[in-house]
């Protein structure tokens, strides 16, 4: 099924990413403990939960540690500093959005159906997402880093995940056959363009205008030919 995220997938955008000398592609499970670790996923939601209400500039270690209920030592030991434990944040949210949106893909009967909609749903969740939303209005020349230079990782994940979903599409002959990474730059280049730069006539505070868009302008570039 397109856009189900398998073992071997991963390792295929591993693989990509160190034959383009990429950096290490994005782990699923941000951090580098194990996922259902509980005590990684308390100061993951504490830091989230502080970031929304503070945001970056005024929330510490040491308000983490607290929020999370432990000591600062096992914070710092979990995360080095507060950099490191941004970028957790972040790629651990991008994990979220993405099973959320493989969720809702389940009903899409094409790939290309399928595609437009996870479009649509990327860019509208990146837009309604409460850290991303709040630390846009205040805070953007903080938050930018990080959605541009600063996690090369998940950037090089993005493209390679998305390119795999793309050519599985392509193979059962439902999508294009242009080149698959070069299409998902494409995309995830302009999710990214109207998250970051959201006035304009497709804007996505306005899901029909992004909608309208995608099965304008996207839909004719992704169909297979005829």
């Amino acid at each position: 099924m397109l856009f189900r995220y398998t073992s071997d997938d991963q390792d295929s955008a591993v693989r990509m990413a160190r034959k383009q000398d990429a950096q290490t592609a994005f782990s699923l499970s941000a951090g580098d403990t194990p996922p259902q670790d509980a005590r990684q996923t308390r100061i993951l939601d504490a830091a989230l939960a502080l970031f929304v209400e503070f945001g970056l500039r005024r929330t510490t270690m040491e308000d983490v540690a607290q929020r999370a209920g432990m000591g600062r030592a096992t914070v710092y030991r979990r995360f080095g500093d507060k950099d490191q434990l941004v970028q957790a944040v972040i790629l651990r949210e991008c994990q979220q959005q993405l099973a959320l949106i493989e969720s809702r893909l389940s009903a899409m009967t094409t790939p290309l159906d399928a595609m437009l909609e996870a479009f649509v749903l990327a860019v509208i969740g990146a837009w309604r997402h409460p850290l991303l939303a709040r630390l846009l209005a205040s805070e953007p020349e903080d938050i930018l880093p990080y959605l541009t230079v600063r996690l090369p990782q998940l950037v090089t994940f993005s493209r390679l995940y998305l390119a795999t979903q793309i050519s599985k599409g392509q193979q059962t002959g439902g999508l294009s056959d242009r080149p698959a990474e070069e299409i998902a730059e494409l995309l995830l280049r302009l999710v990214q363009s109207l998250v970051l730069s959201p006035d304009g006539v497709i804007s996505p505070a306005d899901e029909a205008s992004v909608r309208r868009f995608a099965e304008t302008f996207l839909r004719p570039l992704l169909a297979p030919a005829a």
